[in-house]
């Protein structure tokens, strides 16, 4: 039997500890000296271990101040992700037109956004574009992106790309996601987004997704679902196992509604 790798070792036992209610919301981790040395790991092994506990919700990191349990995992609906279907591809299965308008783009410092570089590995000095996005099928807005990308991996932003699709853009250019995590939520917009979507009493569907490149934290996103616009699936497949077995794969999935299919 393989062993399983030391960073899920970290993971795992951090879940179990956390859920069972030996360690408390709020409650400060050991150091990372200390974990290292218990799980006789690495740096790289130990802050791959604590970025993923961030995102699916277990932990909360503070910059300069130390990990902290939390809750949030008990509130939102989390999955791994091996590959991306694109909200543009997602609007164009529903038969309709998609469309980016550029909001907002600059260049902000990890200093600045603490708990986003917090997850993406992004130290003071460093930088991350950060760019938001509205997202249309035909003449819908079906949802607000919000965007953080470690400028180590990726240098310079053609923001004039941003109008298209961003997964297509990355692929040109060579960046290749590895894997990544995602989790849902349910939100009231803030007063910005009800500017921008015209109505405070539309429930949003938040998705934060945590992308990587080559074990490294490249990509930060939080899409702001319009209620009405999206929905989620889930496709269940059977696989016949030489023994005479099955396992049950479960395909997940995203949609864009059309307004023919309401």
């Amino acid at each position: 039997m393989n062993k399983l790798p030391k960073y899920i070792k970290i993971i795992e036992y951090y879940k179990q500890e956390i859920e069972s209610g030996k360690w408390k919301d709020r409650q400060p981790l050991p150091s990372e000296e200390e974990i290292c040395k218990q799980f006789q790991v690495s740096h790289m092994t130990f802050t791959k271990a604590m970025n993923e506990l961030t995102t699916k919700g277990y932990i909360h990191r503070i910059p300069g101040k130390g990990t902290m349990v939390s809750s949030a995992y008990k509130t939102s609906i989390r999955k791994s992700l091996l590959k991306t279907n694109s909200i543009t591809a997602q609007i164009l299965d529903a038969g309709m037109e998609p469309r980016s308008e550029l909001h907002h783009y600059g260049v902000l410092k990890g200093k600045d956004i603490k708990t986003v570089a917090a997850k993406l590995n992004i130290q003071d000095e460093e930088y991350v574009h950060f760019f938001v996005r509205i997202r249309y099928a035909d003449d819908n807005i079906v949802c607000i992106s919000y965007t953080y990308v470690s400028q180590a991996i990726m240098p310079s932003v053609d923001i004039t790309r941003l109008k298209g699709s961003f997964n297509a853009y990355i692929e040109e250019l060579g960046i290749h996601r590895s894997y990544g995590n995602t989790e849902f939520c349910a939100t009231l917009p803030t007063g910005e987004q009800v500017k921008i979507i015209g109505s405070a009493h539309i429930p949003l569907l938040k998705q934060s997704i945590l992308w990587n490149v080559d074990d490294k934290p490249f990509e930060l996103t939080y899409h702001y679902f319009v209620g009405e616009q999206y929905t989620i699936t889930q496709d269940l497949q059977l696989i016949y196992n030489d023994d005479g077995t099955t396992t049950k794969r479960i395909i997940e999935g995203g949609s864009v509604r059309s307004p023919h299919n309401n």
